[in-house]
């Protein structure tokens, strides 16, 4: 039986996550690509009011990035940061043309993104498994992340643990649990960070 373009294309995806796996599994901290029940848990957690800039860093497959735009987030506003040219040649040729999908460090966002954006991103949204960060890389796509955005702009990230991914005192950030995703292998939890005002 041939199979239909839906489960070719998913199939790619899942041999291009499962090489990438093998060659740097710290890179993408997981099994599996995120669920599409942590998509959409995810999408509920972001403003489209006033149109504005969205930043996906860490992209992986782009399992993420489809169920932003299938809540709404505008292609030509989403802007898809990711560092492994493999992963980000795939993300070319699988969304919509366009989305901006950028090869690079997220933590050089001010330098990788168009000047009239720097300043007015909402949300920035990571998939970047930030437990197996140094203190010091995890400043560095912090201090970068909130460099684009508006003063009360967001990090969204989520993990695979109860606790908190990221040391957010010493970060000089607030953080919040907004909730957990169990479907979605391994469960996820989902936090929000802003930084602190003063």
């Amino acid at each position: 039986m041939p199979l239909t373009a839906e489960k070719k294309s998913k199939r790619e995806e899942n041999l291009l996550f499962f090489k990438q796996l093998v060659k740097n599994p710290k890179a993408l901290g997981a099994l599996v690509p995120s669920s599409e029940a942590l998509g959409k848990f995810i999408s509920k957690q972001i403003n489209l009011t006033g149109d504005p800039y969205f930043v996906e860093i860490g992209a992986g497959t782009g399992s993420l990035t489809m169920a932003l735009l299938r809540a709404g987030v505008r292609p030509d506003r989403l802007f898809v940061v990711e560092i492994d040219p493999s992963l980000s040649d795939f993300l070319k040729k699988k969304l919509p043309s366009d989305i901006h999908v950028i090869t690079g460090d997220a933590c050089h966002l001010s330098c990788l993104l168009p000047e009239h954006v720097i300043g007015h991103v909402d949300t920035v949204i990571s998939g970047i498994p930030m437990m197996n960060l140094t203190i010091f890389e995890q400043m560095n796509l912090i201090q970068s992340s909130f460099q684009i955005m508006k003063p009360e702009g967001s990090l969204l990230q989520f993990t695979y643990g109860p606790l908190s991914p990221l040391p957010a005192k010493k970060l000089g950030l607030q953080k919040k649990r907004v909730g957990h995703v169990l479907l979605n292998f391994p469960p996820a939890t989902i936090w929000r960070y802003t930084k602190i005002k003063g």
